[in-house]
């Protein structure tokens, strides 16, 4: 008992070291609530940019789950802090009624009683509008989400990888359906994160009679096929959290084309929950959601999948110029007693 109580109070001072450290540069973000028009809706999101940013930076667009707002998702996320020492700006949209128009068949989703707008329209013309105020760089957005967020983060990822440089999906799987529809113009980064005991995305997958969803490790699979990658290998990554009572394993996929990626991250009893190693504000008890993983953070490992990819064509590498070869010495014209003795 001593000793969890050790590692308790060990783990408690690290936390608290770590939100000192960060906080400071947190606090300094700009964080602005903004409305805009795309198509017939008038749509908000919210702008978290680094204080005294003048150039487009990188940006990343986080969308929040079914019955969320985007206030309580930017808390709950922790995206904040990776952004403050990356020096990235993080956007966090609004669904109408708090929910998102994936890609899921419409029954699922219970669009009869839930009337998501014109989402696609709306992310991709807050994308347009960040890059034409100067705030985007082009070539360095990228786009996450978690559950509701998290399907859709495939459907923009299926539909406008053009726009997009990489993907991060989680507790979100593939609409059985992408098996025929899904065809991204190129290779995508994408990774997924998903808990093998969430109650409420199965990492199983999941049928009924309006539709199917595909299980944690089919989903990562099928965009691995897509992107035409070989075979993958498991990691299994440290357990630096034992009290959250969850693990984590990573598995890669090699021989991708490039810039396609894929990654599954495993959260071995993990339940409907972001992993975060940082403060965060749940909006929801963790005893209805399952459990949330401390080992891994969501914002981390998505920035390191991110930092790695630009839509930016790569710099071509000029060859070294020829050395042009030395002039051979002219001989010395030979004797005549030397050729008389020949």
């Amino acid at each position: 008992m001593v000793g969890v109580r050790s590692a308790a109070w060990r783990m408690g001072l690290w936390a608290c070291a770590v939100w000192a450290a960060l906080g400071a540069a947190t606090a300094r973000a700009e964080v602005v609530e903004r409305t805009m028009t795309a198509g017939t809706e008038q749509r908000s999101f919210l702008l978290s940019r680094p204080s005294g940013a003048t150039t487009p930076l990188p940006v990343v667009i986080a969308l929040h789950g079914a019955g969320e707002s985007a206030e309580g998702f930017m808390g709950y996320l922790g995206l904040e802090e990776t952004a403050a020492r990356n020096r990235f700006v993080a956007v966090y949209p609004q669904g109408i009624g708090r929910v998102w128009n994936d890609g899921r068949p419409a029954a699922m989703r219970l669009k009869a009683m839930l009337t998501p707008g014109d989402d696609v329209t709306f992310l991709v013309t807050l994308t347009q509008q960040l890059v034409a105020e100067g705030i985007a760089d082009p070539n360095r957005i990228y786009m996450m989400g978690i559950s509701n967020g998290g399907f859709m983060v495939e459907r923009m990822a299926c539909e406008h990888a053009d726009l997009y440089a990489a993907f991060s999906v989680i507790m979100a799987t593939a609409p059985a359906n992408y098996r025929e529809q899904c065809r991204p113009s190129r290779p995508v980064p994408i990774m997924f994160i998903h808990g093998t005991a969430d109650p409420v995305i199965a990492w199983d997958g999941f049928w009924t009679p309006m539709g199917a969803t595909l299980s944690a490790p089919d989903s990562a699979q099928l965009y691995a096929a897509l992107n035409g990658c070989g075979e993958s290998q498991v990691l299994d990554l440290p357990d630096l959290n034992r009290l959250d009572g969850t693990t984590v394993s990573v598995r890669r996929w090699e021989g991708c084309t490039p810039p396609g990626e894929v990654a599954l991250y495993r959260v071995e009893r993990g339940g409907h929950q972001s992993p975060a190693r940082v403060k965060t504000t749940p909006e929801l008890a963790t005893v209805f959601l399952g459990l949330r993983n401390g080992d891994i953070d969501a914002g981390m490992e998505s920035w390191a999948l991110f930092s790695r990819h630009s839509l930016a064509p790569p710099t071509p590498v000029a060859a070294p110029a020829a050395v042009p070869l030395p002039a051979r010495p002219p001989q010395k014209p030979r004797s005549s007693r030397a050729q008389a003795v020949q």
